[in-house]
């Protein structure tokens, strides 16, 4: 039950927000798993899961939310930095990721994702202004894509 749990709870962290540990301990219950905020707590801490700060747009403070800790090493990388910047849409198609960029900017961002080494993701293709991602598993993708968009979204650290 504890390993069926922190998959849910990985799930949880990749494919959407999640601000705090009584978010994750709801989230769970509505998945059918029993749950108490010290479970959670264990959880957390045994998955390493790492809070990084999100760009909050009205300047009522900083805010939080879980990464998973392979994601949250990149995190604070090129790739954030270049995505931040440059990614102005993201699109996906079974196990591709489509990436626009301003004119001149597809290789360096091709480049600062393949040297993240993110495991789902083979390769890319960097163009002028877009960046083709291929991921290894259609499953995968939405994962990538959602990394991207909150990349995109957020003030590098």
């Amino acid at each position: 039950m504890k390993n069926t749990r922190q998959r849910a709870i990985l799930s949880l962290v990749a494919s959407r927000p999640i601000h705090s540990q009584e978010e994750l301990a709801h989230l769970l219950e509505t998945q059918g798993y029993e749950v108490t905020q010290a479970t959670v707590s264990r959880d957390v801490k045994e998955l390493g899961l790492i809070k990084v700060p999100l760009k909050n747009g009205n300047g009522a403070g900083t805010h939080f939310k879980y990464v998973e800790p392979a994601f949250g090493k990149t995190y604070a990388s090129r790739l954030h930095r270049v995505i931040a910047e440059l990614v102005r849409d993201v699109k996906v198609s079974v196990n591709l990721i489509v990436l626009r960029t301003p004119p001149g900017s597809g290789m360096l961002l091709a480049s600062a994702i393949d040297e993240a080494g993110w495991n789902e993701v083979v390769g890319t293709i960097g163009g002028d202004d877009t960046v083709l991602v291929v991921v290894s598993d259609p499953k995968f993708s939405p994962v990538v894509a959602q990394r991207f968009e909150d990349m995109r979204s957020e003030d590098p650290l």
